[in-house]
């Protein structure tokens, strides 16, 4: 069997499966179709409409609205491209090297490249179905401000198809190097070099707006852009996209043509190039993980088992007021998540970034001796905390369950009732992430110079917003498991995924919309540099904000609480 008939019989089959739980969700999920069905419907259109006026703001802007404009659009689809192969190889790399699927399918008769090339495009489909459907308002915004018809769609839209074909076959290649050659020894170097690239870019952090305002306007905007340069490389995929896009509105069909053929090309030669890596390294890198994964081996010598924790953990137990068994089941879970690169490798780029944009809020090229800019910066870094935390408690938290698995019985026959365990999951999760989320909300102000006012208000809000978001998705995964799925991606796609992503967008929506009360006299171009805010406002959007925690976040957690007690819980194994 060649591989592309191979490839071909693994689509099918899997094209089949697909449509048969289409048809089954359908027909027995009309709530999670309606649902979802609406959700994508008002997204689109508040997606075109927010992105349009943004736009057209920015294009208004004298003398500089075009090349900031043109800037937006490299720096918007080279962070997609990174997103893309991160997700991307997140995907694929559970899918190839995933025990149960893959020992049996490579068992059987069909060549490794048959295999890579489909879990290739598995994930690829599975990945960027999201970047496709954020970026279709975005693109039609675009093409109303460039004042293009409808041909601009059907030049970008072959161009986008072959970057998300460009960023699965890249993200494949680096997770077979990965598999193939990574040793332990290899992160220490990696992390000193990642030390020493933070540490060269910290005059960058220290340097202040005031001296980008010294000089004249081209210069002050050189300095501004100039740390934008990279994603304007003429290498990367992604700028070949954005140059599509500009000759698309522009009109100039030839150049259009043009990047659309050189993107084609490239997308083609790296399924060659996954085909003849395929070929020849991933079953060697597959038996390394397998042989590398299952145990200690017998030769080497084991640890003594130790019958008492040590003194450290017994102090750490002490300080949290925790019995042996609770206090057994937070290392567990902490050991789980060290265990898992996935988890902890996502999240250190997410807060990674967060870090890095919030040491550079004074970069953004606003006045920020203005009231209304210092309000709409503030605010607006509330809410990008807010929604890369809703990310992550829908990825990781809300799942918790679930992935206990057929295992959970071991936790119902534990000295821990299931209850209690859903409790210390939360304490466990929620503080720790609303520890980094403060101290993030703590650097981003004093990179604002708020008052420390402002920053201890920013700070109890942030942390509210923790505790909720991270009890909702907590909860919700409680109610609704699924117990029979070991993919966490497949887990977060279903009903009661998609109702806390819905429910987590609507919880900080109303939030921030309640904490913009006190500042809501300095949203005026007009505002005066004395004001101040009345700390009786912001006791009372602390309350409201308080009132929508205990709303969205305490309510499903006494349910699931409710649920968890009940022995009919387990019946779902």
């Amino acid at each position: 069997m060649t591989v592309a008939r191979a490839t071909t019989l693994l689509a099918s089959a899997h094209w089949r499966m697909l449509l048969h739980k289409a048809r089954f969700g359908l027909r027995e999920n009309r709530l999670l179709s309606f649902t979802v069905g609406l959700f994508l419907v008002l997204y689109g259109f508040a997606a075109y409409f927010l992105v349009a006026r943004g736009l057209e703001f920015i294009v208004k802007l004298p003398l500089v609205g075009p090349l900031l404009t043109e800037r937006l659009v490299f720096l918007l689809f080279f962070f997609f491209f990174i997103m893309l192969v991160i997700s991307n190889a997140t995907i694929t790399g559970m899918g190839l090297f995933r025990r149960r699927e893959m020992e049996w399918q490579i068992a059987l008769p069909l060549p490794p490249r048959s295999l890579v090339l489909w879990k290739t495009l598995e994930g690829m489909l599975l990945a960027s179905w999201g970047l496709l459907l954020l970026s279709a308002p975005i693109l039609m915004a675009l093409a109303r401000v460039y004042e293009a018809d409808s041909r601009f769609m059907l030049a970008v839209l072959p161009a986008l198809l072959s970057l998300v074909t460009i960023a699965a076959n890249v993200s494949t290649w680096l997770l077979i190097a990965l598999a193939r050659w990574a040793r332990r020894w290899m992160w220490k170097p990696l992390a000193l070099v990642l030390a020493l690239l933070l540490v060269r870019t910290l005059p960058v952090w220290q340097s202040s707006f005031e001296t980008i305002n010294a000089g004249d306007l081209t210069e002050s905007l050189n300095q501004i852009l100039r740390h934008t340069e990279i994603c304007m490389h003429p290498l990367l995929p992604s700028t070949w996209v954005a140059e599509t896009i500009q000759a698309a509105g522009r009109g100039i069909r030839e150049r259009a043509l043009f990047f659309n053929l050189v993107l084609l090309a490239h997308a083609l030669l790296s399924i060659v190039i996954t085909a003849r890596i395929a070929g020849s390294q991933f079953y060697p890198a597959w038996n390394r993980v397998m042989s590398a994964a299952p145990g200690v081996d017998s030769s080497a010598k084991r640890p003594e088992f130790r019958a008492r924790p040590g003194r450290l953990a017994e102090w750490l137990r002490r300080v949290l007021a925790l019995d042996r068994a609770s206090f057994a089941l937070l290392v567990k879970e902490v050991r789980t998540f060290v265990r898992e690169p996935v988890q902890w490798g996502q999240t250190a780029v997410i807060f990674g970034l967060l870090l890095m944009y919030s040491m550079n809020l004074r970069k953004l090229g606003y006045d920020l001796q203005s009231p209304f800019w210092i309000a709409v910066v503030s605010h607006l870094n509330l809410l990008v905390c807010c929604l890369a935390l809703s990310t992550l408690t829908t990825r990781f938290i809300y799942p918790q369950f679930s992935l206990e698995g057929r295992r959970m019985w071991i936790l119902g026959l534990s000295p821990v009732p299931l209850h209690r365990v859903l409790g210390l999951k939360l304490r466990l999760s929620a503080s720790v992430l609303a520890l980094i989320m403060v101290a993030l909300v703590i650097v981003s102000g004093v990179s604002l110079a708020l008052p420390w006012r402002r920053i201890w208000f920013f700070s109890a809000s942030i942390l509210m917003l923790s505790y909720g978001l991270t009890s909702l998705a907590l909860s919700l995964g409680a109610l609704v498991p699924n117990f029979r799925e070991s993919n966490p991606a497949r887990i977060v796609s279903g009903f009661g995924g998609t109702v806390c992503l819905i429910a987590s967008f609507v919880y900080i929506v109303c939030g921030t919309a309640v904490l913009l009360l006190p500042s809501w006299q300095h949203l005026r171009q007009d505002a005066a540099a004395g004001l101040e805010h009345d700390w009786r406002l912001e006791l009372l959007s602390l309350g409201g904000l308080a009132v929508l925690t205990v709303a969205f976040g305490g309510l499903p957690y006494l349910f699931a609480k409710r649920r968890t007690k009940n022995l009919e819980y387990l019946r779902h194994l």
